[in-house]
Parts: structure tokens; sequence; C-alpha cells
């Protein structure tokens, strides 16, 4: 939720950075108004617990508000703090029951007094931080979840830029703008470099050929991100124009919607284990930081009881040799060492100047303290910079507590991007051969994979049932297999219903044959009968002479009608294939002309033209019945 917030408060001091002072004003007037009212009914919940002396919920509600923080006082010293890194050499007691404006060592603050039986509760809402010099880690900026354009800084003069007002109307500070308010960074070099965590991250550039080989890696890096990011833009470019070109991936070619699909699940899975492989890297560093820290922790530990080995306890009194303990050992394990006496006050350190500049409070972390978690390991913050704390117990030689230690871990983030950048140099180049691979493998195998489908469809396209189709072959017994054994099944189940058909056609035509035959037969019968019951009436009258002739000439034309009749359908039954020789065909007329010349009805013949050596490619048998028929149609 405090993410969310802060990303919410970041979009509205960008779209308000362009807007006046007043506007800019009156949203953080509002926001900070939401603030107190939360902030009154964890004072009242506060005060109920300190009236009934109940000083262990005091944590319980406290631990988790981030934004809001509150000190106790009782007889003129703190009892309870919620959070250590807001700074104040000295707090005033200005008045009780009314908002305020309270500038700290290192943050601009409004705060509000109020009493519970003998306590005294100051509740502070940090507004924006103020640091005496300012880099990439520290900044004066306004603190979440107000989180306004850093072009505005707050001011204490009412006559300038817009007076920001308590609930009640009282004046608490002014907004103004940045320059207006003349305020400067301070070039603070030796402040800076006071820091450990300074140190430990300039240590990893100060040999050049370590900065050489940095360059290197980084020079490598960027040219394999440079190629996938190519390669990942060449094959989205071609996704989109495909899914242009086919209008979605529903009309793609199985082969390409195939390619896109792996491709894309490639990238995707390709994106996660980026993201995954990431964000292990940054854990694992971190953990291994924490192991390290715990390591140094028992060391520090060890040495400080062995050199404090009789002091009964720590006051005051040894702060400068404890400094200059702390110093030595600082530089023995390259990190900050804090301790504090039992009631968590700060006795010594290893960089004073953190604290004497206000950069942080000069009390302990209140988990160690009120929360009863002496050995702890815990991030913590200054400013916006987070960082690994790691506390623990300080013994004397009889193992009898005395103080605490602490002991800050600034993770550099130029190492955690070193070996970040080591990480994928090594990642990089393995993504970009499996993506190639990928393509090249999947384009390879949908090929083989669709190749018997284009076949297939290609012979479907090419099936008619007049023909003869061929089948197709595929040894495998996958999908496609199955498919075209079905395709093969048909072309044998439809050659199978085609010759059916055939079949059924040519009988049909042999029906409607005969029925034309018995026909054409049929009709002389009728003459023929009713000439022979004639011829029996007229037998024994004169007429039966004359009769007879003209019905027996009758007769046998009919007899030959029918005779024709049946040779000209036991010719076509018999469907006599064709044997295509050189013929003469003029020699053949002759012949057949000749035959005809001593006709029954002596019908001349007459033949003209060569008798031989007219030749021709044809069946010398089927030209003769050609001939055959032709003559006997001319004479009837």
């Amino acid at each position: 939720m405090k993410f969310f917030r802060y990303i919410l408060f970041v979009l509205v001091a960008t779209l308000t950075s362009c807007a006046g002072v007043d506007s800019v004003g009156k949203s953080l007037e509002n926001a900070i108004s939401e603030q107190m009212r939360k902030a009154d009914e964890l004072t009242g919940r506060l005060a109920l617990c300190l009236e009934q002396e109940s000083f262990d919920s005091l944590y319980n509600i406290t631990s988790h508000e981030d934004d809001i923080l509150f000190y106790v006082f009782g007889n003129r010293r703190m009892v309870y703090w919620s959070h250590n890194w807001l700074s104040s050499q000295q707090v005033t007691l200005y008045q009780y029951d009314e908002w305020f404006y309270q500038h700290f060592d290192n943050a601009h603050c409004i705060c509000y007094w109020s009493r519970a039986g003998d306590y005294n509760i100051m509740t502070v809402i940090p507004v924006k931080y103020d640091y005496a010099f300012e880099n990439s880690e520290l900044r004066n900026t306004f603190i979440s979840p107000f989180r306004v354009s850093e072009k505005y800084d707050i001011s204490y003069n009412r006559q300038e830029g817009y007076a920001v007002m308590s609930p009640s109307g009282n004046y608490m500070f002014s907004l103004v703008k940045t320059e207006e308010a003349g305020v400067k960074t301070v070039d603070n070099s030796s402040l800076a470099e006071s820091f450990s965590y300074r140190r430990l991250s300039q240590q990893q550039y100060k040999d050049t050929q370590n900065s050489k080989t940095k360059a290197h890696k980084m020079s490598e890096l960027q040219i394999v991100m440079l190629v996938l990011v190519i390669v990942c833009a060449l094959i989205i470019g071609f996704g989109i124009y495909g899914l242009i070109r086919y209008r979605g991936l529903r009309n793609m070619r199985l082969r390409t919607k195939l390619l896109y699909v792996f491709v894309a699940l490639q990238l995707l899975s390709f994106a996660y284990i980026f993201i995954i492989s990431v964000r292990y890297v940054r854990r694992h560093y971190e953990d291994r930081q924490q192991i390290e820290l715990k390591e140094k922790t028992k060391y520090i530990q060890k040495f400080l009881q062995d050199t404090y080995y009789w002091n009964v306890s720590l006051s005051r009194r040894n702060s400068t040799s404890l400094n200059a303990d702390l110093r030595d050992l600082s530089f023995t394990y390259e990190t900050d060492i804090h301790v504090y006496d039992m009631n968590g006050d700060m006795l010594g350190t290893s960089s004073p100047a953190l604290f004497d500049n206000g950069v942080h409070s000069r009390h302990i972390a209140p988990q160690v303290i009120f929360g009863g978690n002496a050995n702890l390991l815990q991030y913590e913050q200054i400013g916006d910079l987070r960082y690994l704390c790691a506390y623990t117990e300080f013994y004397n030689g009889n193992y009898v507590q005395i103080g605490y230690i602490s002991v800050p871990l600034f993770i550099s983030s130029a190492e955690v991007e070193e070996e970040l950048n080591d990480y994928l140099t090594k990642l990089f180049p393995l993504y970009l051969v499996v993506l190639l691979l990928t393509v090249v493998l999947v384009f390879v195998i949908s090929k083989g994979m669709t190749r018997p489908l284009d076949k297939l469809a290609d012979m479907m396209r090419d099936f008619s049932i007049n023909k003869r189709n061929t089948y197709l072959d595929y040894a495998n017994k996958d999908e496609i297999g199955e498919l075209v054994a079905r395709y093969n099944q048909m072309v044998k189940e439809l050659e199978t219903s085609a010759d059916k058909l055939a079949r059924s056609e040519r009988e049909g035509a042999w029906r409607t044959m005969a029925r034309q035959i018995a026909h054409e037969i049929n009709n002389p019968l009728t003459p023929m009968k009713l000439t022979i019951q004639q011829l029996q009436r007229v037998r024994n009258t004169e007429k039966f002479e004359e009769y007879f002739n003209r019905a027996t000439k009758m007769l046998v034309e009919q007899i030959d009608n029918m005779s024709r009749i049946a040779s000209s359908f036991s010719t076509f039954a018999k469907m006599p294939e064709l044997v295509l020789t050189s013929v003469d065909v003029a020699e053949k007329l002759y012949s057949v002309i000749s035959l005809f010349r001593n006709n029954q009805n002596s019908v001349p013949v007459r033949y003209v033209g060569p008798q031989m050596g007219v030749m021709a490619r044809t069946d010398g048998e089927q030209i003769s019945f050609v001939f055959n028929n032709l003559l006997k149609n001319a004479l009837q």
C-alpha cells in the first residue's frame, strides 16, 4: 500500500509541478491535514497506554508506522522513541495541543505536544529532508507521503510563498520556490568521504586494471544486449507484420502460426527468467552481505569484549578511548561501528561526523531496546538511502551486558551492478543462442510437420473421380499419419464407389439398349404374324400363289431387318479393341464393292478411284465393317 501511495503522490507532484505555489501548497496542506488526523488517533492510543502504565504496548502501536514519529519524555529525559533516523541535539517543549513547525538537524517537521499523566508525548510528522550536503543518496527531498516537486522548499518566513496552516488556523511554515528560498547546496566533500560505504564503493575502481576489465565486460555485455535487442525487435516486427497481413493469428498458415507461438512463448519465458535471475542475483548478493556482516559483528563483539574485559559499565568517560578503538576496528573490517549504552544513547562511533553534522540520530534503533531483540539484523534508512544494520550485545569479560554494538553496512550499488553485469554477461549470449536455435528448430520442425499437410492439400486439390488418384506415403504414427491414413482410405473407398458407379451406369445403358432392341425387334413381328395368318386363310384359294410370293418377299425383308439389328447389337456388345496398323484403304474398299455388285436388287454399284495405294493407319477389320455398313445402307 505504501508503494502505491508513493506512486500516487509522485504522479500528483508531477502533475502539479507546472502549477503555481498556491495550488501546490493547497495540495500539500490537504495531505498534511490527513496525516495529522491519523497522528491524532495514534497519539490518543499512546496516551491511554501511558496513563495505564502499559509501556510494552507503545512499541506494538508504533512499530509499523513509518511516516509518523513518536517521542515520549519523562523525568526530563527521553524514555521512548519510535524511530532513530531523525536527528536533534536538543528538543524544546513549545506548547501543548497545537501543531507547530520544528526544524531538526536533518529534516523539516511539524510537531504536536500532548500530556499523558507524568509523561509528555511529542508527535512528529516529517515533511522534508534537510542535509548539510547533497549527493545521489542524501538529497533534500520531500518525504513520503507528500513528495512535492523538488522545485519547492520550506521557509519559516510568513511573508513569502504559500502559508501552510494547521486545522486550527495556526501558521506552521511556508512553501516557496527553491530559487526564491535562496537555498544553496553545500559542497562538503570531507563529510561525504567520512562514510565507510563511500570508501568501500570507491575501492572497486581504484585499480586501473580492474577498471579496464570492467569496461571490457561492459562493452561485451552492451554488444550482446544490442544484438539480442535487434533480434527481438526483428522477431516482434515480423510478428506484427504477420498479424496485419493475415488479419489475426487465426488466418495464418499453420507453419507461421507455430513459429509465432513458440517464439512468443520463448520470449516470454526469457523475460520471466531474466526478471527472476536479476532478483535472484540481487537477493543472493544481499544474503551474502548479511552473512559477512554477521561474521564481522561476531569478531567486533569478541574484540571489544577482550578490550573492555574489566569494565562493569560504559559511560561518557569511555567515549574518547572507545572512539579510537572503534576507528581502528573500522579500518580493519572496512565498516562503521557504533556503541550505545544500556539506555540506547550513543557513547562511541567510528564515524563521528555522521552524527556531529546531524545526518543520523544518536539513539539506537527502538527494535533493540523496546522490541526486546538485542541480536537484530534489519534494514534502516538515512533519507532515501537504505542500508543493512546488525545489532548485538556488548559484553564484558564476565559476560555481563554493558551496552549494545551496531555495525551498519552500506551496500554499494556499484558492487551490486558489477555482479549483476557479470551474471548478465554470461546469461545474454546464452539467451541469444537459444533464441536463434529456437527460431531455426521451430521453423525446421514446423516445416517437417506441415510438409505432409501441404502435399495432402495439393493432392486433394487435384483429386478427381474421373481419374486414378495416387496414395500418400507417411511412415510416422502420429496425428498427421492418422490423417494421411484416413485420406488413403478415402481414396480407396472413392475408387471403389467410382467403379460401382461406372458399372451401374453401364448396366443402365445396357438395359436401355436392350429395351430399345426389344422394341425394334418387336415391331416387325406383328406384321410377320399377320402375314402368316393371312397365308393360312388363303391356303386353298386362288389367291394363295400371288399372296405367297408377296408375303415371302415381305417376310424376307423383315427377317433381314431383324438380322441387321441383331448383328449391330452383337457388334456393339463385343466392343473390339482397335488394332492400328498400316492399311491400304483403297484395296479394302474395292474388295467390299466387288462383293456388293451382284446384289439381289440388281442395283448397279460403280467405283471410281484407285484400286490400291491409299495407305492409312487404322484397324483393317473395323474399316471393312464400316464399308459394309455404308454399302448396306446405300442399297437399302
